[in-house]
């Protein structure tokens, strides 16, 4: 088997993977779901990449915050999106 097999077996894979999302993209909202509760499990158990906030200067207004309230604003964000996330996917028809 030449790597050549092994790239394109792989390129079939990813490939027939990409359709199957495309027909169905409403399971891509539970990936998303899925990142969001990661995100706010990294949150709820204070680590380090969860919690860094930088944001580019687009939440100025909250830059005079303790860390600890920007974890807790972060919280409330991320908790709103997945439950946004989860009440699509589950009514989506």
């Amino acid at each position: 088997m030449a790597i050549t097999d092994i790239y394109e077996a792989m390129n079939s894979k990813v490939e027939s993977f990409f359709e199957w999302a495309q027909a169905h993209p409403k399971y891509g909202l539970l990936f998303v779901a899925g990142l969001l509760a990661l995100w706010l499990v990294g949150l709820l158990l204070r680590w380090e990449w969860a919690c860094r906030w930088q944001f580019g200067g687009k939440l100025w207004m909250f830059d005079g915050c303790k860390p600890e309230t920007h974890r807790r604003i972060q919280m409330v964000l991320v908790g709103v999106a997945l439950t946004a996330c989860l009440t699509m996917f589950f009514i989506w028809k």
